[in-house]
């Protein structure tokens, strides 16, 4: 039986999983790298250390499954996005990897919006870190034959080849008129757009492993490696999104929702609502980022399961469950929906999406004398499903009235089937879980090299993703939800000054 090694590139570390040609995962081994913060915004990675941590992970991962190496014939990355490494003619890596948290490229940022006339970029995009660049340090600027990203980095050390995929914002895309916009970025900057490495899709062939990196990994030259994309795309592909009109639930430290559209983008009524490109270059994906999704749930852990969760970590089981986790959504299910009137937001961090506000906070309301501590964790957790409700409304009002028929949901809080059915309940759509939720973006990974190989036509990539569990809406409480929605949804107009205040 042969196998594809997939990975999951995250923000501190990365999944290597070991997944056959029909989507099973058959092991997989986590390994860390670190986040450098220098201070005054910058935040850094060394690319060696991504590489080490990949050739770490796959050499385990290989070994717990006692397969032989030459049953390894397909590689591909899912990995974090906007970082920037700068490359020579070479080959000489010549600086860390300017991290998505990174904002040293706030000015930048400003500086080309204002040229554009419009709000286009943030500190975190790549083009205003390349011009950050060319301002601060213009002999590494011109040093620079390539400026890769994490999945072009990747494919470079795996292969010696030099590529990018379309959903970078290179002066790249499928869409002619998406190209001439992207050009005009570099132009408007000043940038060299030569130094943007050439185009290769993401389910596109890169090459086979170099002898090096075979024997570092612990396979064989005969592995071929696809392009791979970044990670929201790629989840969407775990996910089994692959039609336009198919949407996707990310519940992770953050939570994000996505739709497949089509071709063309179509205008946004909000801010932070991002259309990117699809892994199918004739489809896009609409969507928003909550800022924090598993971060609140777990905040509110922290003050409300203290006790517990510290005797879980001592090996204790005070209840019988397994973990945490296992007791707070056992006690969160005893709460009827609604949690009698307690609402709660999720701005821990202030919001992206689905409203845009640096300054909000985290707050509840409607707290009573009968409101026990699983109310508050419950009250959070509908906050989280509440904030994905309003973008699924969003996209319905910027698409023209197009519905979302159902949701798959990844990440860690996907495995909490009262969380599922409450996302199923308060958005009114069925909600499906893969076998593997936490390791979508692995499955993804896996999922291009069998679109790669003609295994799969794009698509038809949910033919790939093995489906777990399916939550349907319970009538009567989405009927409650609907209410507690309507009112929620008031609870920013009328805090927006507070938080001005506070902030």
């Amino acid at each position: 039986m042969d196998y594809i090694l997939a990975y999951d590139f995250g923000t501190s570390g990365v999944k290597a999983a070991l997944v056959d040609y029909e989507g099973r995962l058959i092991g997989d081994k986590e390994c860390g790298y670190p986040l450098l913060y220098k201070g005054g915004g910058f935040v850094e990675q060394e690319p060696q250390a991504y590489w080490d941590a990949v050739c770490k992970a796959t050499r385990t991962v290989i070994e717990n499954a006692g397969i032989p190496a030459e049953s390894v014939t397909g590689m591909s990355f899912s990995t974090q996005g906007l970082g920037i490494i700068p490359l020579s003619k070479d080959g000489e890596i010549l600086y860390n990897n300017i991290s998505w948290v990174d904002s040293r490229a706030r000015a930048q940022a400003d500086e080309i919006n204002e040229k554009l006339g419009r709000h286009e970029f943030d500190a975190a995009d790549v083009i205003p870190k390349y011009l950050w660049i060319k301002q601060n340090m213009p002999e590494l600027y011109e040093k620079t034959a390539y400026f890769l990203d994490c999945t072009g980095y990747l494919n470079y050390m795996a292969t010696g080849n030099i590529a990018m995929d379309y959903s970078g914002k290179a002066p790249y895309s499928a869409d002619e008129a998406e190209v001439k916009r992207r050009l005009s970025w570099y132009e408007t900057a000043g940038l060299d757009v030569a130094k943007c490495p050439p185009l290769i899709p993401c389910t596109g062939y890169v090459g086979n492993l170099t002898e090096k990196a075979a024997a570092e990994l612990g396979v064989t030259t005969a592995v071929e490696v696809y392009m791979g994309v970044v990670d929201v795309t790629c989840a969407a592909m775990g996910a089994g999104c692959c039609k336009e009109g198919d949407a996707h639930v990310y519940l992770g430290t953050s939570g994000w929702l996505t739709v497949v559209t089509g071709k063309d983008k179509f205008p946004t009524s909000q801010p932070g609502i991002w259309q990117l490109q699809a892994a199918d270059e004739t489809k896009h994906l609409y969507g928003g980022c909550t800022q924090c999704a598993g971060m609140a749930l777990d905040w509110a852990i922290d003050r409300f399961y203290h006790t517990e969760k510290e005797m879980f970590a001592r090996g204790e089981k005070p209840s019988g469950e397994e973990n945490i986790y296992d007791l707070v959504n056992k006690e969160a299910a005893e709460v009827p929906a609604g949690s009698e009137g307690l609402l709660a937001t999720t701005w821990l961090l202030g919001e992206g999406c689905p409203i845009t506000d640096e300054k909000a906070k985290a707050v509840y309301v409607g707290a009573t004398q009968t409101h026990t501590r699983n109310y508050f964790v419950n009250a959070m957790m509908e906050a989280v499903c509440y904030s994905l409700r309003m973008e699924i409304d969003d996209y319905r009002i910027d698409s023209g009235g197009k519905e979302v028929e159902k949701l798959g949901a990844i990440g860690g809080g996907a495995q909490s089937d009262h969380w599922m059915q409450m996302m199923a309940n308060v958005t009114g759509v069925p909600v499906s879980v893969p076998e593997n939720c936490r390791h979508s973006g692995a499955i993804g990974s896996a999922a291009i090299v069998c679109v790669g190989k003609g295994i799969y036509k794009i698509d038809e990539i949910d033919r790939f993703v093995r489906i777990g569990k399916t939550f349907y809406p319970d009538p009567e409480k989405k009927a409650i939800y609907d209410r507690q929605y309507a009112i929620w949804q008031k609870l920013y107009p009328a805090l927006k000054d507070v938080f001005a205040d506070l902030y």
